[in-house]
């Protein structure tokens, strides 16, 4: 069995449905694309993903210590003898995308409930974290309506993991934004020049 382990940074998922996922990750297991079951079992500070299928098992673990996160990824089956960088890159890949996701505690939430919360002093800087939030709660699909006190609206549509659509509405001006660009790669270029940075009640819709 090889192991890979990392603190630090890309797993392209293609479909997950139920217990069933489908991969690529360049250059691993000669980039050809597989079917896994998965199973997941969760400890105190430890999760643990393996991936079963035709050609072998594939497990991935995250563990706690203190705010160090470490990511183990480990193969047994075909190829094993090649795997050692591919290995390399996948489990700084998931560890990156952990970091991104991550970034979400900085969103300027002030006080959050389940189904939304208010947000003060909106920014390019702060509103991909913001979503992110969201995602983190709501997954992969959900919208998201914003009202100022001075009547400013905001919404945010995100499908299949995807932001779609951003909307923002001051007076009589309408700024609207078409995308699709997935959640754990939003930047804040996106919402340059939008009139965000004021006080909004947030509420949030699973889709």
């Amino acid at each position: 069995m090889l192991i890979f382990q990392t603190l630090y940074p890309a797993l392209k998922g293609e479909a997950c449905e139920k217990k069933k996922v489908r991969f690529r990750v360049p250059r691993f297991i000669f980039n050809f694309g597989y079917e896994f079951k998965l199973d997941v079992g969760f400890s105190e500070n430890e999760a643990i993903y393996t991936f079963r299928g035709d050609r072998g098992i594939l497990t991935v673990t995250f563990l706690m210590e203190g705010r160090s996160l470490t990511v183990t990824a480990s193969w047994a089956g075909f190829g094993e003898v090649l795997m050692g960088k591919p290995l390399e890159n996948f489990a700084r890949g998931i560890a990156e995308a952990v970091k991104e996701f991550c970034s979400a505690k900085a969103c300027p939430v002030l006080k959050s409930e389940e189904s939304g919360g208010e947000v003060e002093n909106i920014t390019p800087e702060t509103a991909p974290a913001l979503i992110k939030h969201f995602a983190l709660e709501l997954g992969k699909d959900f919208s998201l309506e914003g009202t100022a006190d001075d009547g400013t609206y905001l919404s945010v549509r995100v499908e299949n993991g995807n932001l779609k659509e951003i909307r923002v509405r001051e007076g009589m001006r309408e700024s609207a934004i078409e995308t699709n660009v997935p959640v754990v790669e939003i930047e804040g270029e996106l919402f340059e020049g939008l009139p965000l940075n004021k006080r909004f009640r947030i509420k949030a819709k699973k889709s």
